[in-house]
C-alpha cells in the first residue's frame, strides 16, 4: 500500500524506492539500527547477540538473536531483497539449531555481547522474564524481516502455522523517499495484527497441558488488595508495577518508595514537550539499552518521569512486603499467592 504525504491544497503519493537503491545494506545498516531499535519489531524482545552460531565453524549464522518475556528463543532474519529468497528455510533449520540452546550457555552468550560479568548477565534475563524459568523451553519463535516476500514464502509459513503449531511473523519493510529523507514502512504481514491474539490464544491453549506438566518453574500468581480494591491473579512483575503505581498515586512520594524498591535503579528522565518517556531515556542515556524496563509506569514528580526495571522474580514477595511498610491511610497493602490449578500463560 502507497504512502501519501497530505497537505492542505494536495494529497501527494511518496515515490517508492528500494533499500538496494538507497544503499540500506543488510547487517551494516538494518541489522545494526534494529538491533538499537528492537522494540520495532516487539516490546517483549530482548536482544541476546547477533550473527549468532551455535557451532563454531559453522558459515551460518542466525542475523539476531532474542528471548521474548516467556523465555521463547527469538531468530530473527533480514533480507533486503523483495521476494525474500529462500529465509523461511534458513530461518528453520536456525530454530533448529537453537532448541538445543541451554539458559547456561544464552548467559554465557548474552555476557559475551554486552561484555558484562556472568552474574549480571544472569540477572538481566530472568529480570527480563515474565516468570522465572530453570531451563529454556523448545519452543522457537521466528520473525523474519524483508522487503517483499514471494507467494511461496507466504504461503509455507502459512501452512506451516496452521499445521505445525510454528510461531513465524513476517514483517514487510518498503522504502519511500520523501525529498531528501528516506522513510520506512514495516508492517507485520503474517500473522494479520487482526488476528495474532486469535492465533496467540490458540497457541496457549495447546501449550497449556505442557506448562502443567513442567517441573520446577514458578508460575505463581498474585492477588492484591489496595485500599479495599482486590487485583487478581497479577504476574510477578505486574503485582509490583501496580503496588508501585496505587502507592505513588496514594500521594506517597517517590522517594519513599524508591527508598524499599532498590532505588540505584531507579532512573529519571525530563520528557520534553510531544516527547515519549522513551524517547526521552534514549536521549538522556545513550549508552543504555531500552529494554527490560517499565516506560509507563506513570510515576511523575517535579517534571521528573521515573523508569523502573521490571522489578519481579524472586525479589517480588520481598518487594511486595517493603511496599507495605509504607501503610499509610490512603494507602493500604495486602496480598497473597493467588490459588490456580492450571498456571495462566501471560
Amino acid at each position: 500500500m502507497p504512502l501519501y504525504r497530505y497537505s492542505t491544497t494536495d494529497i501527494q503519493r511518496l515515490a517508492r524506492t528500494s533499500l538496494a537503491t538507497e544503499h540500506i545494506r543488510e547487517r551494516e545498516d538494518l541489522q545494526r539500527l534494529l538491533i538499537k531499535r528492537i522494540e520495532i519489531l516487539g516490546d517483549d524482545l530482548l536482544v541476546i547477540g547477533e550473527e549468532y552460531s551455535l557451532f563454531q565453524d559453522s558459515r551460518r549464522r542466525i542475523d539476531i538473536l532474542a528471548i521474548d518475556r516467556r523465555g521463547n528463543l527469538v531468530v530473527v532474519e533480514l533480507k533486503r531483497t523483495e521476494d525474500g529468497g529462500h529465509m523461511e528455510l534458513q530461518a528453520l533449520r536456525y530454530a533448529a539449531m537453537v532448541s538445543t540452546v541451554t539458559l547456561d550457555h544464552l548467559v554465557e552468550v548474552f555476557a559475551d555481547a554486552q561484555a558484562v560479568p556472568i552474574p549480571e548477565a544472569h540477572a538481566t534475563i530472568l529480570e527480563w522474564l515474565d516468570e522465572p524459568i530453570d531451563e529454556l523451553p523448545n519452543h522457537v519463535r521466528i520473525l523474519l524481516v524483508s522487503a517483499d516476500f514471494s507467494t511461496e514464502i507466504t504461503s509455507t509459513v502459512l501452512w506451516l502455522n496452521e499445521n505445525y503449531n510454528t510461531d513465524i511473523s513476517c514483517f514487510r519493510i518498503v522504502a519511500y523517499r520523501l525529498e531528501s529523507d528516506i522513510l520506512l514502512d514495516l508492517q507485520q504481514i503474517i500473522p494479520l495484527p487482526e488476528a495474532k491474539d486469535f492465533q496467540i490464544q490458540q497457541r496457549q491453549k495447546g501449550a497449556a497441558a505442557a506448562v502443567v506438566r513442567a517441573v520446577g518453574r514458578d508460575f505463581t500468581r498474585y492477588d492484591l488488595t489496595l485500599n479495599g480494591d482486590e487485583s487478581l491473579g497479577l504476574s510477578k512483575q505486574a503485582a509490583v508495577k501496580l503496588a508501585i503505581q496505587r502507592a505513588h498515586g496514594a500521594g506517597i512520594g517517590v522517594d519513599a518508595i524508591r527508598a524499599v524498591t532498590e532505588p540505584g535503579r531507579w532512573l529519571g528522565v525530563h520528557a520534553l514537550e510531544d516527547e515519549s518517556v522513551m524517547d526521552a531515556f534514549i536521549r538522556e542515556y545513550p549508552n543504555r539499552r531500552p529494554t527490560h524496563l517499565w516506560f509507563d509506569l506513570g510515576v511523575v514528580e517535579d517534571d521528573v518521569s521515573w523508569v523502573i526495571p521490571r522489578f519481579g522474580g524472586p525479589s517480588t514477595e520481598p518487594m511486595l512486603d517493603a511496599l507495605k511498610t509504607l501503610d499509610r491511610e490512603s494507602f493500604q497493602l495486602q496480598w497473597a499467592r493467588a490459588e490456580s490449578e492450571v498456571p495462566t500463560i501471560n
